[in-house]
């Protein structure tokens, strides 16, 4: 109980807490909203956290460069091209998978590290801060930066969390590419056989995906007081993303409760290490605990419907066989 009340005092213990709360939920979110958007045609994308990186790069060159141009038009190339460079980088495993049959679990997984050593590359080199000693790139543009909600202590690219869920729900519940996207996840060879270009619509999952965690790049660096680029700016995101979105039953609406936990998860580890005394990594104990639970849920569930079908069925059978031994023996 110690421990809980740690992290929960950490959480929502007063406006500062809950703006460090807030400002972890935005990657969580847009991350598990992209794995969300792949999952739908089944495709498996482990490279959220690379594309997280490529977001955060391009998001990076092109606010060190926009000084001098209004803050709304700042602020908006920025996120852009985060997402861009993420759609991009899930483009080429998406790309691999189409043209050469690559298996896109291994090929976002190993794209990872192609692209975490190429952040580590720019922030040690072409991109270093002046000095040379700091590993990470000088400050963006104060006018690429999201501004501050004083009264929450977090930036305002809060919004972009409800505005993501609705517009991921609406996507996939009430548009034509959504339908053709769960046609193609829930059966594709009879998607195909349908007339939907299956391929088609799963490589554009994939860079939609990529192009949403390449927006949560962008927003760890527009939100970042520093304004900079450091090696370990995507803090694991990419990968705790999933996790929510696996909590979540792969439903956007779900997505916002799920990374809400996870936050308060984050948020209030390093404090209940320091009041109650328990280990930090308790943290990650719960998190995959959640996951194995909701896993084994999901495993019980299933069996318990397939129990009532069958025992349905059987008892159609009984039901339908009496009037014909009724006919036989008359």
């Amino acid at each position: 109980m110690a421990a809980v009340r740690a992290m929960f005092s950490a959480s929502f213990g007063g406006v500062s807490q809950i703006g460090g709360m807030l400002r972890k939920l935005v990657p969580l979110t847009l991350v598990s909203l992209g794995w969300v958007v792949a999952f739908s045609v089944r495709r498996i994308n482990v490279g959220l956290e690379g594309q997280i990186l490529a977001g955060g790069t391009l998001a990076t060159l092109v606010g060190l460069h926009v000084a001098g141009m209004p803050a709304v038009i700042q602020i908006a190339a920025v996120s852009f091209v985060g997402a861009i460079g993420g759609l991009a980088w899930a483009g080429v495993a998406a790309w691999l998978w189409a043209r050469r049959n690559v298996n896109e679990i291994i090929s976002t997984l190993l794209l990872n590290f192609v692209m975490i050593q190429i952040v580590s590359w720019l922030v040690n080199g072409p991109l270093e801060e002046p000095t040379h000693t700091l590993g990470q790139t000088g400050p963006i543009s104060p006018s690429a930066r999201w501004p501050m909600i004083e009264a929450l202590r977090t930036r305002w690219d809060i919004v972009l969390v409800p505005i993501g869920v609705a517009v991921i729900y609406v996507l996939l519940t009430r548009t034509r590419l959504g339908f053709r996207m769960r046609a193609t996840g829930s059966n594709n060879r009879f998607a195909a056989y349908s007339g939907l270009r299956t391929v088609r619509v799963s490589v554009l999952a994939m860079i939609i995906s990529g192009g949403l965690a390449g927006l949560a790049g962008a927003s760890l660096i527009s939100s970042n007081p520093a304004g900079n680029m450091g090696e370990n700016f995507s803090a694991n995101f990419g990968f705790e993303g999933i996790a929510v979105a696996l909590l979540a039953r792969n439903h956007p609406i779900g997505c916002l409760p799920a990374a809400v936990l996870f936050a308060v998860l984050r948020q209030g580890g390093s404090l209940m290490e320091a009041q109650a005394g328990i280990s930090s990594g308790l943290v990650l104990v719960t998190q995959g605990l959640v996951i194995g639970i909701v896993a084994a849920s999901n495993f019980y569930v299933s069996r318990y419907r397939r129990r009532r079908i069958d025992a349905t069925g059987q008892a159609t059978r009984r039901t339908a066989a009496v009037p014909a031994r009724e006919a036989i023996e008359s």
